[in-house]
């Protein structure tokens, strides 16, 4: 199905605007992060507009792609009511703990990853149980009867992952304090240029390390396990 005249674009312009402030507000991002919550032509874009049946329609990803690149320009220029700017910076929208990372902006596991936990472990299917889609946390069996808790995310997800790891350091690192002669203190934020902070933290956020920190997240437990065919494995 094509988009054919003007009326028809608008009405989807529309739509796609309303699907999008849904998206934010469900997964309390900030707007200028959706390029990196729905990449454009990556797994989580592709799934956006087929979970919304926007996928058959021919000019649907220009459209989303729009609504997105709108958003991020919007709240990096200041063009955001003073309203939703504070919603922004509320406690409910920033990372407040670490394990927080590994969860926000992350949806619910699909059953391509049990297809690959099972292609991985070499079982079938009836041996993998879910335990927390929302957590990607999974069951298995293997043929040796032990059990196994397993934890599965997508290379899309693991860059969110990372990238809320930086704002959750860069939050961090925010509230300190450093003292100046005179009983004088100074807050780090007042100082800290933020897009300079994201560049480096990400330069030290290599893989073995974003490897590491999802194991503190998910416990002391649990050991990194493998990637996988554009997944990465972690088991307990």
């Amino acid at each position: 199905m094509s988009i054919t005249n003007s009326e028809e674009a608008n009405q989807y312009y529309k739509l796609v605007n309303q699907l999008v402030d849904e998206y934010i507000d469900g997964h309390k991002i900030r707007p200028s992060r959706l390029i990196e919550y729905l990449k454009p032509g990556g797994q989580r874009f592709n799934k956006f507009l087929e979970r919304n049946k926007l996928k058959d329609i021919v000019g649907s990803e220009r459209i989303l792609r729009d609504v997105i690149e709108d958003r991020v320009h919007m709240e990096r220029d200041g063009v955001i009511t003073f309203e939703s700017f504070k919603m922004y910076e509320s406690t409910e929208w920033k990372i407040s703990n670490i394990r927080e990372c590994i969860y926000k902006g992350i949806e619910k596991a699909d059953i391509k990853m049990e297809k690959i936990l099972a292609d991985y472990f070499d079982i079938n299917l009836g041996a993998i149980d879910v335990i927390d889609s929302d957590k990607h946390k999974f069951r298995i069996e293997d043929w040796k009867n032990d059990d196994w808790k397993i934890v599965i995310y997508s290379e899309e997800e693991i860059e969110i992952i990372k990238e809320n790891l930086v704002d959750y350091l860069f939050e961090e690192i925010s509230k300190k304090e450093i003292e100046l002669p005179g009983e004088m203190k100074l807050k780090l934020e007042k100082l800290i240029d933020e897009e300079k902070f994201r560049l480096s933290s990400s330069k030290l956020l290599v893989q073995e390390k974003v490897n590491e920190l999802i194991c503190e997240c998910l416990g002391e437990d649990w050991s990194f396990e493998s990637e996988y065919k554009g997944y990465h494995i972690w088991v307990c």
